[in-house]
């Protein structure tokens, strides 16, 4: 084996570890935020002021939104090092990548193209919705607005959820390739 030959499988194990750890950390994170989100949703949802939930909501929507430009660097950087590990796997393997494009998406329900955008989106736009629920609800609870505060609560953050999904599905940037 060549001097080459071995510091392109140097290069390829680095690139497979730091590939596999912007994987799992994706995982973790998708894990832990619907969950936790969901969580929270649930248990402040009776009895609570509307200062209190205005307060949950504004904090764990600021935290949703750290979490989610964290992730959305991740996938950035997780896309550019899968592009160098298939890159290497062409000069390393004889029968060429690993993984390659199988020419069939699979689909949700049939219908939507799947895809770690698609994934993303859901968990991220669910998560941010419900924050949204709970702050619009706790503001609207706080400035008095009797009993149609929660259901316009839920329909603002049906519309945030919409929203961030359509924002992480959608993003065109010639950087934000789907993955």
């Amino acid at each position: 084996m060549s001097d080459q030959d071995e510091l392109l499988r140097l290069e390829y194990e680095s690139a497979s570890r730091l590939l596999g750890t912007f994987t799992e950390i994706r995982f973790k994170l998708l894990a832990l935020v619907p969950t936790l989100t969901g969580a929270v949703v649930a248990l402040v949802s009776g009895g609570r002021s509307g200062v209190e939930l205005l307060a949950i909501g504004g904090l764990g929507l600021a935290a949703t939104s750290g979490v989610l430009a964290y992730e959305l660097r991740n996938g950035e950087l997780r896309r550019q090092a899968a592009a160098r590990v298939t890159a290497l796997e062409e000069k390393l393997f004889a029968d060429g990548p690993l993984v390659g494009a199988s020419g069939r998406t699979p689909k949700l329900f049939g219908v939507v193209p799947a895809s770690h955008r698609l994934g993303v989106g859901l968990v991220y736009g669910a998560a941010l919705g419900g924050w949204v629920y709970l702050v619009v609800w706790g503001a609207l609870r706080a400035a008095g607005v009797g009993s149609s505060a929660r259901g316009v609560g839920l329909a603002i953050g049906v519309i945030a959820a919409l929203a961030v999904l359509w924002q992480i599905v959608l993003d065109q940037r010639p950087e934000a390739a789907p993955d």
